[in-house]
């Protein structure tokens, strides 16, 4: 669905003067499967036109499903005189509302290309990918999961001639297979169908579902391995909560006045770089912000946080790219888009060593936050939950709910594992992430 310059610049001289428009077409091609058998073909395309009008210090937004002149009009009669309506601000100058342009070189766009694999894409290949993980499993096993493909065209433009455009590429492949009243899963993602490596996925899956015994619950503390998945779920919620500058500022996030200092384990580094082919690229945010990579944990210590542009006086001055849209689900805060924690030099059969006797969990389902200043979250294990002995598999545990303080486990890393994943969430783009060994305390199994 590519966007057209010319309808977007009629857009803003119908909407008129301190507009800024965040248009985002939507292609998706979503694959279905259960119970080794594809449920449903889904094809969707959908336009999203956020628009957002300032106008001597008043502000007023809107939302649109198309560039429609006539439908562009009645929108912007009605912010028209919804800004009327409000009342005039208090005598304090206002922030500029256009992005950076970009004029010196750090502040050039990335050029993102988008894979032919996924623009040009083919619903054949979607089946083989099916057929190439069902027929690699056991007789006995159930397929379940999805496989999507999405092409993303992005731009972001202001009346003051700001103009930002990309097409951004992701597929995701989730394979869920269910064997002798056990699970496990894997998910791969990636901006490039071609680098999505099917053929491994049956081998991961049969292994997972190694025939062992199931054990009662453990009930205490122990030593928690957790896999990249799990880490993916940890590392982003921690992110949102706590390293957006607004969090920082306002003394909602944990580590509220507290850089320079140490935060977290020494063996943790993490940045936000959109820029990283690691992860799924960008080059922009919701404002036209140019991304930037920012450190933000070296070695344990707090070294930064993310920025918009209304907080970019913690940044030097200059937004960091992690505005978010307007209206987005998840607040109006700047939080983390493309999060990294650098890989360590321990492999996963020396992590499970280390680990000695404890829980190795695969994936968390889900963690919701309980209380956002302490980092207290609750969540659940899902999917090929594990009982270790000596540094060996012996058993399955059961799913259990944790419910711990996120800045407490992660002051708590033994190891960190040398092989690194790629993933997603619904409130981040890309999460790489490897494995981590979390020493017995903040995490008590009940």
């Amino acid at each position: 669905m590519s966007i057209e310059r010319t309808d977007i610049e009629q857009a803003l001289d119908i909407l008129g003067p301190g507009t800024r428009l965040d248009v985002l077409g939507e292609n998706a091609e979503l694959l279905r499967y259960a119970e080794s058998e594809i449920t449903a073909q889904h094809s969707e395309r959908r336009l999203r036109v956020r628009v957002k009008v300032n106008r001597d210090g008043r502000t007023a937004g809107g939302t649109l499903e198309t560039l429609d002149p006539i439908a562009v009009q009645v929108l912007a009669d009605r912010l028209t005189a919804a800004l009327a309506d409000l009342p005039a601000p208090a005598d304090q100058p206002e922030a500029p509302e256009a992005a950076d342009t970009g004029t010196t070189p750090d502040l050039e766009q990335l050029v993102v290309e988008p894979a032919k694999s996924i623009v040009d894409c083919d619903p054949a290949v979607r089946h083989e990918w099916f057929t190439t993980v069902r027929d690699g499993l056991d007789q006995s096993a159930r397929l379940g999961g999805a496989i999507r493909y999405d092409v993303l065209d992005r731009v972001v433009a202001d009346s003051a001639g700001l103009f930002r455009s990309e097409t951004l590429t992701k597929v995701s492949i989730q394979a869920i297979a269910k064997q002798d009243g056990q699970s496990a899963s894997v998910k791969l993602v990636h901006r490039d169908a071609d680098l999505i490596p099917i053929g491994d996925i049956p081998g991961r899956l049969r292994e997972a579902l190694r025939p062992l015994p199931a054990r009662e619950p453990f009930r205490g503390t122990c030593r928690v391995l957790l896999k990249p998945s799990a880490v993916n779920t940890l590392i982003a919620t921690f992110g949102h909560w706590a390293l957006g500058a607004q969090h920082y500022a306002s003394g909602r996030s944990v580590l509220a006045g507290r850089m320079g200092q140490q935060v977290v384990s020494e063996k943790l580094t993490l940045v936000d770089d959109a820029t990283d082919s690691a992860g799924l690229v960008s080059g922009f945010d919701a404002e036209g912000n140019i991304r930037r990579r920012t450190p933000l944990i070296d070695s344990g210590v707090l070294t930064g946080v993310v920025s918009d542009r209304r907080r970019a006086e913690l940044t030097g001055g200059v937004p960091t790219g992690h505005a978010v849209p307007d209206g987005w689900r998840f607040g109006g805060d700047p939080v983390p888009s493309h999060l990294l924690l650098d890989a360590g030099d321990v492999t996963e059969d020396e992590l499970l060593a280390e680990c000695g006797s404890g829980l190795v969990v695969n994936r968390l389902d889900y963690l919701r936050v309980l209380h956002p200043k302490q980092t207290l979250v609750t969540g659940t294990t899902r999917d090929a939950t594990y009982w270790a002995e000596d540094g060996k598999l012996v058993a399955w545990h059961p799913q259990l709910r944790f419910t711990f303080r996120m800045d407490e486990v992660l002051n708590a890393v033994l190891a960190v594992g040398a092989i690194r994943e790629i993933g997603d969430q619904t409130f981040m783009d890309s999460v790489v992430v490897p494995s981590l060994l979390i020493d017995a305390g903040p995490l008590v199994l009940a």
